[in-house]
């Protein structure tokens, strides 16, 4: 038995309760459980959909499920449980939010991160049941078509990065902990704009969980991406920076040969315009 094997069979009860519970449409098993790709470390996410606002003991259906969210919170509301050590996440959202998230992201073509984050898990959703499955199974239908907008979007929302000349201020300061935060920083939008240019969902940084299989599920990216992010956080200092500027400037030739319509002219500007240290020495 495998760790997403091993995690299915200790949720099953967790979604049988929530499935017969008056009120809801459908249940849902989400995240690297319902992909096949856990390990050791992965929670489970648990997503139930309400036709209603649920009470807060609804929501505690499922034994030993400690409370997050208030009752008189807003959709969606979030509760937790452990099952012999094993954490398990559980997301409660009303349907019909879910169709307006979905008209927002996929419609207005509006880069909200919680939107896209929800259709995410809307795509790797397993195990649905509830009185009402079909209700995923057409929104996972309507995630199918990656929209061209939302794409563009996200690219000129994640694309401008900037203020790369700190890496070299920060490598003379022999300041690590900002540096760090630096090539977070860029490697981060650097990932989110290569997701939207292959047309894949990612909301929030925290998805970026396991580089060898992101890299091989994005087919429009620089080479060797998985190796060249580790060397940037694991290299000297100023061999880091180096190839980091170095994958930057090869997504934009992604963008610029997958996205015509994104002035990419624009973003290379905006990323090579350099701030001049001053000093005796440099007059």
């Amino acid at each position: 038995m495998d760790h997403s094997e091993f995690r299915r069979t200790a949720v099953a009860p967790v979604l049988t309760a929530y499935a017969g519970t008056p009120g809801v449409d459908a249940v849902m098993l989400g995240g690297s459980t319902a992909r096949g790709d856990a390990d050791r470390w992965s929670d489970v996410e648990v997503g139930v959909f309400w036709a209603r606002p649920p009470t807060l003991a609804e929501r505690l259906v499922a034994p030993s499920v400690r409370p997050g969210t208030p009752e008189d919170g807003k959709s969606p509301w979030y509760d937790y449980l452990s099952l012999d050590g094993l954490a398990v996440d559980v997301e409660h959202a009303l349907s019909t939010k879910v169709e307006e998230t979905l008209d927002l992201v996929l419609d207005a073509c509006v880069p909200d991160p919680d939107g896209l984050t929800l259709l995410k898990g809307l795509v790797d959703g397993r195990e649905i049941g509830g009185s009402r499955p079909e209700l995923v199974e057409r929104w996972q239908h309507r995630a199918a078509t990656y929209p061209r907008g939302l794409a563009i979007a996200i690219v000129e929302q994640h694309g401008p990065i900037d203020k790369f000349w700190r890496c070299q201020m920060l490598i003379e300061r022999d300041n690590p902990v900002l540096l760090a935060r630096e090539f977070l920083r860029m490697s981060n939008q650097l990932l989110a704009v290569l997701h939207a240019v292959n047309g894949r969902y990612s909301g929030h940084v925290l998805a970026f969980k396991r580089l060898d299989a992101l890299e091989a599920d994005l087919t429009h990216a620089p080479r060797q991406l998985a190796t060249r992010l580790r060397a940037v956080f694991t290299a000297p200092p100023p061999q880091a920076a180096d190839e980091l500027r170095h994958l930057i400037e090869e997504t934009y030739d992604v963008i610029e040969a997958q996205l015509p319509e994104v002035d990419v002219t624009h973003l290379r500007t905006r990323f090579r315009t350099n701030r001049a240290p001053v000093g005796p020495a440099d007059n």
